[in-house]
């Protein structure tokens, strides 16, 4: 049953004669009468009385148009409730950070918008570039941040910054704070699986010398590498926003390639299959605010603001 049968039912009991109804609507006559006919055999049931005086409703009729007002102002509220959503900084807006860049952004943007906009919803997720990737694909990310040089098909992606990967090894090492890359076909190396993003940047830059990691341990845990680096079990490669924190505590140690770039781009990137809203336009340009101020510090070995 459409609407707008219910409206023009309304409409012509409201007008007690169905050529004034059509003639409120702008409707011929006989295009309304049709669709108070098809409305008719839509309930099963005659709901007006018709004469020369014109149309009153019948019993059945006196109910259905009670019943077609309040579905009719209930419509009205809804699509008045979705305007003012659709103009308003309010919503859940989701978004996906990789662990590596959650640890420099995630705070800063809930504390910024927890002061500042108060009425929008933040859900974070943190993963692997990979399944940050899929889930902005499937729009199940209003916003996600990633590794990315390109926009992945279906995406559209701004690039925040650039960033070196580090060879972070244990306090205390003695390596200096810049290192050959043929350092890492000598230490103990931990590092990721050769689906991440880092591993592959890694391996790339290592076969153009005809070198390979000295590998001791494959994880794909920040966590659990940080940890075992810190306990002087070998050494790995991460870039700044992961080991600021640690780095600065004197707990881990983080050195430059001084003779390669193993650069990447950090981009922030929205499904174009996701329409989008106020509150998400608010959250990208506090993401974009939140990054400014973490280049701006300077305590950011190996990151620069992207061109």
């Amino acid at each position: 049953m459409e609407t707008r049968r219910l409206d023009y039912f309304v409409r012509i009991v409201d007008a007690g004669s169905i050529s004034r109804a059509a003639q409120d609507l702008g409707l011929a006559q006989p295009a309304l009468s049709q669709q108070l006919a098809i409305l008719e055999q839509d309930v099963k049931a005659q709901l007006l009385h018709r004469s020369r005086q014109g149309v009153t409703p019948t019993a059945a009729g006196r109910q259905f148009y009670r019943q077609a007002r309040i579905i009719l102002r209930q419509v009205a509220e809804a699509r008045g409730l979705v305007t003012v959503a659709e103009q308003s900084l309010a919503g859940t807006v989701a978004v996906g950070f990789p662990n590596s860049a959650a640890a420099i952004l995630c705070l800063p943007l809930i504390e910024r918008l927890s002061t500042e906009h108060p009425q929008i919803e933040l859900h974070v997720t943190e993963g692997y570039n990979a399944v940050l990737t899929e889930m902005a694909r499937k729009g199940q990310l209003d916003i996600s941040v990633l590794y990315q040089e390109t926009p992945p098909p279906g995406m559209t992606s701004e690039p925040l910054w650039t960033e070196d990967l580090l060879l972070v090894s244990p306090p205390g090492s003695a390596l200096g704070t810049s290192v050959p890359l043929e350092t890492v076909a000598r230490v103990p190396m931990m590092i990721p699986s050769q689906a991440n993003s880092a591993r592959i940047i890694l391996d790339k830059h290592l076969n153009k010398l005809g070198l390979s990691a000295n590998l001791s341990l494959q994880a794909d845990s920040l966590v659990t590498l940080k940890k075992a680096v810190r306990q002087g079990m070998g050494h790995t490669i991460l870039p700044w926003p992961a080991v600021a924190e640690e780095v600065e505590k004197g707990y881990l140690e983080a050195a430059v390639f001084a003779d390669a770039a193993l650069r990447r781009t950090v981009a922030l990137c929205t499904a174009d299959a996701v329409p989008p809203t106020p509150a998400r336009n608010m959250v990208a340009a506090t993401l974009r605010a939140v990054t400014d101020a973490a280049l701006a510090t300077g305590r950011n070995l190996g990151m620069r603001r992207a061109d």
